[in-house]
């Protein structure tokens, strides 16, 4: 017998905005200015997204209840009730085939639902869909979306990266099964240690979740899926680097991957529908229609820009997940605070079943580089100024300046007509564009000695490291970019000096990262619930690397930042096997470290595995809005 979980969940608060500010350090007996401008991660982290054409595909959700909706009501069920259920949800969707069939509408469904909630997705003409809406059977039909990692990664670990904390000693979720819905994953890398099991891959319907190249392109290789694989379970990496819960078990769901773009290329994404058939799955991972082998927490690494909705089909299949005692962990998203005034939250951080995550910044140091421009003997700039990558000055030096065609993102734009590099050996002066990542790159190839990035305001440390990038990466304010600009236009030879490394403290640690989606969601809920470390952490990358060893990463994002939840609440699940998923959502949120920063940017406040697994508590309901209700029904939970 399956007992229904018992609906609970916790509180919420944390964290901070970044804010501008000067500082100065001293240089040989004089202060040397560091410059700081308002930074953004445009172009780093969730801004480049491939335009995607979905065309008139549809989810089409019944009023035939779900197994997780029958479940509810039932409060508990056998295996051949369940199993009895699901053949009834899948038997309501023909009868709607077959009335569009009379109707002259073949309907051919991409993908069918019934655990999570009841319905397919399938390409529907404009007369199929009116018939739709008028069916009585027929709860809606919705759009389908686009949904893209909310991460980026740099290519090789960043040295001397700290291995994360012990989360809580003599627990590593051993035991705890995860199911990750992303990309696919690099099964046989050595860090993984064996603990990712074989999954399943929604995308192309097959039962290899493993990590795909590119069909048009053999060199490019999903890398999302195997780098918040190793944040949940990795082990025994270099400088004793390992993930969250390395004794846990990942389930990968492979629902993004390699499919056509509008301009017919091949980019990594996935679709709303394939989401929800993922999660139709983590429920029912042998999928035999009986969701007693759940898994127990559930890491979804994708979103969909700007759709916090509460209604929306991914957002009900998140809920019925939940209702069937799996925890749904979800990114915040990464659009910053550039949504309007009732928030930038991604989808599907709306769903009332989604425990949401806001990434904030760990680092407690950053680096900068002493930066001198000069004609002549004179000085034009002259400050220490944020170093974005790991690679720092091998010694100070004094380097000609560059300026590449076009927009410095291809290789062709640092090479003149007649094939002559005009970076090679000198400090590449590029504007920050739509990817700052492709820029550095290329102009490390070209054989630039330093690159001065300006225009994005990008912040310290945001580039990582990267076996494509060997040279030092620097941020420069606008107003020196001008003066360079204007000198070079009007033929002055100038030259720039750059010096040696400096770590100073990271002024923005343990905040809330700048590009981390701020709520409320749509429908008015506080999201999102709890943060947790979200820039530089250190994972595995698939493949290897150049010498033949396994390649690592670091990452950045909400996802990076979901993943360190996951992890932990597969460590509590260890911890306190008897609680349900609204009880492990409650004492995560609960007992999270609250700080000064307002509700929408961080929630409840930092996860604190240790203090989750003495609570004593748990609420129905992680926090409260009130619009026309004016009332609201809390239960507490005495655990």
């Amino acid at each position: 017998m399956r007992m229904r979980p018992r609906p609970s969940l916790g509180v919420p608060v944390l964290v901070a905005i970044a804010v501008v500010a000067a500082v100065t350090a001293t240089h040989g007996g004089r202060k040397i200015p560091a410059y700081s401008e308002a930074t953004t991660w445009r172009g780093l982290v969730g801004e480049a997204h491939p335009q995607v054409t979905i065309g008139e595909r549809r989810v089409v959700v019944l009023r035939t209840p779900s197994v997780a909706q029958r479940l509810l009501r039932a409060k508990f069920a056998t295996e051949q009730q369940e199993r009895a259920w699901t053949a009834q949800a899948y038997a309501a969707q023909q009868q709607v085939l077959v009335s569009l069939a009379a109707h002259g509408l073949g309907v051919r469904p991409d993908y069918s639902y019934a655990r999570v909630l009841d319905g397919f997705s399938a390409v529907l003409d404009p007369r199929a869909q009116a018939l739709l809406a008028k069916d009585p059977e027929v709860v809606g039909v919705y759009p389908v979306r686009a949904a893209f990692p909310a991460v980026i990664s740099s290519s090789k670990l960043i040295p001397a990266v700290a291995p994360p904390p012990v989360v809580l000693r003599g627990y590593d979720g051993r035991g705890v099964e995860i199911a990750l819905l992303d990309t696919g994953v690099d099964l046989a890398h050595p860090y993984l240690g064996g603990r990712v099991q074989a999954g399943i891959d929604v995308v192309n319907g097959n039962d290899d979740a493993g990590a795909r190249t590119d069909p048009q392109n053999p060199n490019r290789r999903e890398r999302h899926g195997t780098e918040l694989a190793g944040l949940l379970v990795g082990a025994r990496g270099p400088q004793g680097i390992h993930g969250v819960s390395p004794g846990a078990t990942v389930l990968p769901v492979r629902v993004a991957g390699w499919q056509p773009d509008a301009t017919g290329h091949d980019e990594v994404y996935a679709r709303s529908d394939q989401l929800i058939a993922g999660l139709d799955r983590a429920v029912d991972p042998n999928g035999d229609g009986d969701t007693h082998d759940a898994a127990r927490i559930a890491l979804i690494g994708v979103t969909e820009p700007y759709a916090a909705f509460a209604d929306s089909p991914e957002a009900l299949a998140v809920d019925g997940a939940f209702d069937l005692d799996t925890l749904v962990v979800v990114p915040a998203g990464n659009e910053g605070a550039a949504g309007p005034s009732f928030g930038s939250l991604d989808g599907p951080a709306g769903a009332r079943g989604a425990l949401t995550v806001a990434a904030i910044d760990p680092r407690p140091t950053t680096a900068s580089v002493h930066l001198s421009v000069f004609h002549g003997v004179d000085v034009t700039f002259d400050g220490r100024l944020p170093l974005l990558g790991a690679v720092v000055p091998p010694q100070a030096r004094d380097l000609e300046l560059g300026v590449p065609h076009g927009s410095g993102e291809q290789a062709a734009d640092y090479f003149n007509a007649r094939g002559v590099g005009l970076v090679a050996g000198r400090a590449a002066l590029v504007r920050a564009g739509a990817d700052p990542g492709a820029a550095a790159v290329a102009a490390s190839q070209a054989g630039a000695a330093v690159l001065l990035f300006y225009g994005g305001n990008l912040p310290a440390g945001s580039l990582g490291l990267s076996s494509d990038v060997d040279i030092p990466v620097v941020a420069i304010p606008q107003r020196a970019a001008r003066a360079i600009l204007g000198g070079l236009r009007r033929g002055v030879h100038l030259g720039v000096s750059v010096g040696l490394a400096h770590l100073e403290p990271n002024r923005f640690a343990n905040r809330v990262a700048s590009f981390s989606s701020r709520g409320l969601a749509f429908s008015g809920g506080l999201e999102p619930d709890v943060a947790a470390p979200g820039i530089g952490l250190p994972t595995s990358d698939p493949g290897g690397s150049p010498d033949g060893e396994p390649a690592f990463a670091t990452v950045n994002g909400t996802s990076a930042a979901a993943a360190a939840v996951a992890g932990e609440a597969a460590v509590l699940a260890e911890v306190r096997p008897e609680l349900t998923a609204p009880e492990l959502a409650s004492l995560l949120a609960g007992s999270a470290r609250p700080s000064a920063a307002p509700l929408p940017a961080g929630g409840a406040g930092i996860v604190d595995v240790g203090a989750a697994a003495a609570g004593e508590l748990s609420a129905s309901a992680l926090s409260l809005s009130f619009g026309r209700v004016s009332t609201h029904a809390v239960t507490l939970h005495n655990l």
